[in-house]
Parts: C-alpha cells; structure tokens; sequence
C-alpha cells in the first residue's frame, strides 16, 4: 500500500523548484551575453572614432575604439591581485582630462606588482597627447563595497575602483564609463581587460546541467515512489 510521504515531497519540489530557477536564470543570462557579444563585435568592426569633447562620449559608443585628445591627471591608482599569465601584478588606473575641461578614468594596463614592500615606478607622458582605446561602461565589478582610501598618496594602491571615491579623493568630476587602454598607446601596459569573462555558450552549458540535474531529481523520486509502493 503507497503512503504519500509529505517531507519527501516537499523535499523534492523545493530542489526541483531552486535546480529549475537556476537553469532558467543561465539561460536568461546566455541570451543576456549573447547580445552583448553582438554588440561588441558590430562596435568593435566599426573604424575608430576620434572623440572631440565629452557630448561625443555617449552611449552608442560604448565598446567602440576611440581616440581622445588630452593629458592624465597626476594621481594614479594601483588595483591589487591582478594576474597575468599566473605572475602577480596590479592595474593602473588615472584621470585623464580632455580638452574641453571633462574628465574620464583610464585603465592604462597591467604592471608586475612583486615586491610587496615597495609599488612599481611608472612613466606617464605630460602634456597633451592622444590616447586609443575601448570605451566601457563602470561595470558592476568596478564598483564594489566602500574601502576607506589612505591619505594623500600616489600612487594609491586599492583593492577596487569606486568611481566616486575616487572622484571625492582627486576632486575631479568623473564621467560614467571607463577607457581600457591599447597597448599601441605610447602610455599603454600590458592589456588583460576580457569584454566577458563567461561567454554565452557557456552559460547555456550550465542551464543543460540544472536541466539534467532535474531530470535525475524526476527520475530519483520515481524510483522512491516505486519502492514505497512495493514495501
């Protein structure tokens, strides 16, 4: 005689419920990436825009290469626990200030960050000089938990950029997106800047486990079911 078991009921569509949400969330975010290397790549197959002032910095412009005039700002930012082919490093981080008085963070690359005891000397060129590179909105990776800044210092190693601490710390007035720098730049490091770190196949790889992982859920409670039924 079957007696319906209400834990393992319960149990079961509890799982199946959370395995199937987050097969569903992988695919909503596969298509999600999907579109974004869409437009990265039509952005990216696009001839390289030379910027004039900020009002050409919108957001049709986003992942595209761009050229801007202008001159860094003196501070620098040093972002912690950045690897580069397994070897220890930081990423450096400036204002840069366009001709036309608006400013715009760059990220000039990766640097090797070994000595622990002393951070990494860098050459920034002075004066007004043309810079080529990505334009990006702040993602949400940059834009982590509050960290209280040290005083005055340069360069100032972090362990993130939050794009209004560091506005508040310079005094600069800072305009929402990001340019990741060219290595064919004359103030260009090494480039490590991926525009995904997942792509959207992936994503959809890892909505067929869920998937699969509930149909082996169906699967293991048949069998219970079978097995209470037979006792």
């Amino acid at each position: 005689m079957l007696v319906f078991n209400w834990k393992a009921f319960i149990s079961f569509t509890t799982l199946f419920i959370f395995v199937l949400s987050l097969g569903i969330w992988q695919i909503n975010r596969g298509y999600e990436k999907k579109e974004l290397e869409h437009t990265y790549f039509v952005k990216q197959s696009m001839p390289v825009e030379e910027i004039k002032n900020n009002n050409d910095l919108k957001t049709n412009n986003l992942y595209r290469n761009i050229v801007i005039e202008g001159s860094y700002h003196d501070q620098s930012f040093y972002v912690d626990n950045k690897t580069n082919q397994g070897k220890a490093g930081v990423k450096v981080v400036m204002p840069f200030d366009l001709l036309d008085g608006s400013s715009i963070l760059v990220s000039r690359g990766w640097i090797p960050f070994t000595n622990r005891n002393i951070l990494p000397e860098i050459e920034t060129p002075s004066g007004v000089i043309k810079i080529q590179g990505i334009l990006r909105p702040v993602s949400e990776s940059f834009l982590l938990e509050d960290e209280e800044m040290q005083p005055k210092q340069n360069p100032l190693l972090v362990q993130s950029i939050n794009l209004k601490q560091i506005s508040d710390y310079t005094k600069i007035s800072l305009m929402p997106f990001i340019i990741e720098l060219s290595e064919l730049s004359p103030s260009g490091f090494v480039s490590t800047w991926k525009p995904l770190n997942l792509s959207s196949m992936r994503h959809f790889g890892y909505a067929a486990q869920w998937f699969g992982l509930g149909l082996v859920l169906i699967v293991g409670y048949i069998f219970f079911l079978r097995r209470g039924s037979d006792k």
